[in-house]
């Protein structure tokens, strides 16, 4: 299994002239449950954009004593890729950027949390699993590849796309770029370049302390930023405190009420497994103690990890995105409060990103665009 530096070098290709073919880089945004590909042509316009379900049900999956190779993952992505290429004309594929979650590692991902190959024999459930990206896709297509982990990729997005978009000078620019969504990841753009560190993982900062001994969080450790800050640390946290209730509590919670709305189970512990953080959004809005505790514990963490990033990387700005930073705006108000409360620089500007829930297809976009320049 290749461990090492995420690093591959590729010669670009030299093409002759020819007035009849169509320019043309793809861009994969990889998630755990979806894959969108965007073929853009030369002058900068979309062409295709196509979205099918992660295949995580493949049964291509090699094994050795060490740990597995996924290429079920892979093998999606250059059919995806060849069909969109079939319903052009005359197509000439110069690059293609592939922006996944991580951790990535030697042009592949590294036992990702979110893609987990249904057919892995059990024996194999706990050793390291390698799923390889870049190489299948050079071999196959003959063109640069490089891969970004997502938060990388969506500040490159966010600098070529987003709000860096009119700044002619790339390299004054001093951007960070936080998802509050699934998990809490950063990224960062500094006077030009990515930080990216040894592997392409730099920007873990959901994993810093929030509160000592605190939840339990999707890394194994406790009190994270992203045990609290994100969508499984909303509903983790909401349950954790639903269940600690008195019956006396659980009677009269608005967060309970909503839970018990539609046709559920009488169990209470199966009615918290109901929750999601749409429902304690909304019961946080209609006043419920708890729902509003759990949303004030994800503000003062992402506040803790914004001040980290202000304090690692000195940005003038920090874009937001992520499911749940776009559909609820108002926690960037208490964000940036507890975020200063921490600085030891400059404040930021906090905003949200302009480019939506298509910040990583941009940036996978804006990754190809840079290898076909060099």
């Amino acid at each position: 299994m290749p461990p090492g530096r995420n690093r591959v070098v590729v010669r670009r290709r030299r093409f002759r002239y020819d007035g009849d073919m169509l320019d043309v880089i793809a861009g994969f945004d990889i998630g755990g449950t979806k894959i969108s590909l965007v073929v853009a042509d030369s002058s900068d316009g979309r062409v295709q954009r196509s979205v099918e379900s992660t295949d995580a049900a493949s049964g291509s999956i090699d094994y050795t004593a060490e740990g597995s190779t996924y290429r079920g993952l892979s093998e999606q992505l250059v059919r995806m890729l060849r069909a969109a290429l079939s319903g052009l004309r005359r197509p000439r594929l110069g690059a293609i950027g592939v922006i996944s979650a991580g951790p990535i590692r030697n042009g592949g991902l590294w036992s990702p949390p979110n893609i987990v190959p249904a057919g892995l024999a059990e024996s194999h459930r706990e050793l390291p699993r390698f799923i390889p990206l870049v190489d299948p896709l050079r071999r196959a297509f003959s063109c640069p590849v490089d891969l970004l982990n997502d938060c990388n990729g969506a500040v490159l997005g966010e600098v070529y796309y987003g709000l860096g978009r009119d700044a002619p000078d790339k390299s004054a620019l001093h951007l960070a770029y936080a998802t509050i969504s699934t998990g809490f990841g950063v990224g960062a753009w500094d006077g030009g370049r990515l930080v990216l560190g040894k592997d392409g993982n730099a920007g873990e900062l959901g994993h810093i302390v929030a509160r000592a001994d605190g939840l339990l969080c999707g890394c194994g450790n406790r009190g994270c930023v992203e045990a609290y800050a994100s969508g499984s640390g909303i509903v983790g946290n909401a349950r954790a405190r639903l269940l600690a209730l008195e019956d006396a509590g659980r009677s009269g919670s608005e967060l309970v009420r909503l839970l018990a709305r539609a046709d559920a189970p009488s169990a209470f512990e199966a009615l918290v497994d109901r929750l999601t953080p749409a429902l304690v959004f909304e019961a946080a809005a209609q006043g419920d103690p708890v729902a509003r505790s759990v949303i004030d514990d994800a503000a003062f963490a992402a506040g803790l990890g914004f001040s980290a990033i202000a304090n690692a990387y000195d940005p003038e700005i920090i874009s937001v995105g992520g499911g749940i930073a776009l559909a609820h705006p108002e926690l960037l108000e208490p964000i940036q409060r507890e975020m200063r409360r921490h600085l030891n620089v400059v404040p930021p500007e906090v905003r949200l990103t302009p480019l939506g829930t298509q910040v990583t297809e941009q940036g996978a976009v804006a990754l190809a665009r840079r290898l076909l320049a060099g």
